[in-house]
């Protein structure tokens, strides 16, 4: 029997994503968002997988990807009939275009409010914030409308030419909204406007019910308030330190009389214990609450900014230690004065000095050699004396207050039967992580490499095909943690027991799954795995309600 190898594709993880790609029913939605083109031998669908797929594959510019397609199973990851050279460069330019002329904001919000629905994630809390991207080169359009790729400061304060991402997602860091701005788009300015925005994408999900709103201190403005009451949410934010009721939130914390709250964690093990301590107070005309929170982990660059200080001081009091040993006074009423100027002032944080006057008597020094047998005639002199020493307390005590920080909030006590305390609050906060944590994606050269395209239009369009590649991600990952447990881990590579994999985690488990393509005898193509799936890739699988089949 004389059987033929055909092919060899190297499919690992891709064919996993597309199930899930297929199975949330995306591509038909696509394809009704954006009507096939009779004209054309592709569907946007298929433009828009491929891209994506590409994208989990080590992302490359479109003029590579008819080349990419030739190596992988397009049949199975996008449809049966599919060719590799219909992928080129011109067409994917083309379905780019028509993205963009069906409102590509509006494609892929349907899209995200699409796998909410389907995966049935809650619409109760939120969180935002924006990053930056930078690009390259000269990006012409002949619209004023398009997509303003502009230079701007990044988060680093690097001057450079970018384009901004906004998202907004739940604790899973699946994102509900997401839009692709200006360059040089303030946080100040984006807040209040997609507040609106989300509102109205609750109203397409036929949910108009109270939501939080969770974001970072640029989100506490009198607009982003306003539009927050408005959009019928709750604000949750980080108030800037320079504001003046979290002056005085922070000051009145620092009474002895303050009710904190006993320590408790919100990590299962590891994690870092905080008090909290509320109050409320009101900002342009808004009742809100004031959480100031007290961490035992201190934020990095405040640590390495009172190291630096303690530091400093301690050099300061050396050299002005060695400056008076160095110059005595020839009378004890100039050396009370110093010592009284001295006192005045020296202000040390973390040091305790104790000055004092210290008379000695010394030999009077006289030019020449002194007469043998002569007895030497001596004198009197004043020192001032510093006796510099570390406090403890005081450095401990200065350490607790720059973990301080103050969480301000309009969500009331009780919503929706819960109560909404102090710990509740802090715990919402700290899901910002989430849409942190995604700015990673956003940025990883392997999933988003730099951006080919000339028009910003194709930018754009771009920019929002990697925030649906974002959420297939997260999606994913959310599945697979839904069946790990710190009772049953996965075991990945290099044998680590996982309870909370990364989607990169699992897809490292795929790495050698190959397909292989024979030709029987008969002419007939026979799909087979090069090798067996191991009992980890099999239970991935089951749990995602896969089989084998995905891949023959």
């Amino acid at each position: 029997m004389n059987v033929q190898v055909k092919k060899v594709y190297r499919n690992y993880y891709l064919n996993i994503i597309s199930a899930l790609f297929k199975k949330l029913g995306l591509p038909q939605l696509i394809d009704h968002l954006v009507p096939v083109d009779p004209q054309c031998q592709t569907r946007v669908s298929d433009a828009v997988q491929a891209i994506i797929y590409n994208m989990f594959d080590g992302r490359q510019a479109l003029v590579h990807l008819e080349r990419w397609a030739q190596e992988i199973d397009l049949e199975k990851l996008i449809r049966p009939g599919l060719h590799p050279s219909w992928l080129n460069d011109d067409a994917l330019a083309r379905h780019l275009d028509r993205l963009y002329e069906a409102d590509i904001h509006k494609v892929i919000s349907t899209c995200l409010i699409h796998i909410y629905r389907k995966e049935g994630l809650s619409l109760r809390a939120f969180h935002a914030d924006t990053t930056d991207k930078t690009v390259y080169g000269a990006y012409e359009s002949a619209s004023l409308e398009a997509l303003q790729i502009t230079h701007g400061y990044n988060r680093h304060h690097r001057w450079q030419k970018q384009i901004g991402f906004g998202l907004v997602g739940n604790e899973d860091g699946i994102p509900f909204y997401g839009d692709v701005h200006d360059g040089n788009l303030p946080d100040k300015t984006w807040n209040p406007e997609v507040l609106s925005r989300v509102h109205e994408q609750l109203k397409q999900a036929k949910m108009e019910d109270e939501w939080i709103y969770v974001a970072d201190s640029a989100a506490m403005t009198k607009d982003t308030l306003a539009q927050t009451k408005a959009a019928n949410a709750f604000l949750i934010t980080r108030g800037p330190s320079s504001l003046r009721i979290v002056k005085r939130a922070l000051a009145e914390a620092d009474s002895p009389h303050i009710p904190w709250s006993e320590p408790f964690t919100l990590a299962e093990r590891n994690g870092a214990t905080y008090r909290v301590w509320e109050t409320s107070s009101t900002y342009e005309g808004h009742p809100v609450r004031l959480i100031v929170v007290e961490s035992s982990a201190l934020d990095q660059r405040k640590g390495k900014t009172l190291e630096k200080e303690r530091t400093k001081e301690a050099e300061l009091l050396r050299e002005e230690q060695a400056h008076w040993e160095r110059h005595p006074f020839s009378c004890r009423e100039d050396a009370e004065q110093a010592l009284a100027s001295l006192k005045t002032s020296l202000h040390p944080r973390f040091h305790q000095v104790k000055a004092a006057v210290e008379e000695i008597v010394r030999p009077k020094k006289r030019r020449g050699r002194p007469k043998k047998g002569a007895e030497p005639e001596m004198e009197t002199r004043y020192l001032l004396r510093l006796d510099v020493e570390f406090d403890q307390n005081a450095w401990e005590q200065a350490r607790r207050k720059a973990s301080r920080f103050v969480l301000v909030t309009t969500v009331p006590e009780e919503w929706k039967g819960q109560q909404m305390d102090a710990q509740e609050i802090l715990k919402l906060y700290k899901g910002q992580i989430s849409v942190e944590m995604n700015f990673a994606f956003l940025k990883d050269p392997f999933f988003t490499d730099e951006i080919y395209v000339k028009k910003p239009e194709r930018v754009a369009v771009l920019g929002y095909l990697f925030l649906l590649a974002l959420a297939i991600y997260r999606v994913f990952q959310r599945r697979v943690r839904q069946f790990i447990t710190p009772e049953h881990p996965l075991k990945g590579t290099g044998g680590r027991k996982l309870t909370r994999p990364t989607g990169q985690a699992i897809f490292q488990l795929f790495q050698y799954v190959n397909v292989v393509l024979l030709e029987l005898p008969d002419g007939r193509i026979q799909r087979s795995l090069d090798r067996s799936l191991t009992p980890e890739q099999r239970r991935i699988l089951q749990g995602l309600g896969l089989d084998e089949s995905i891949y023959v």
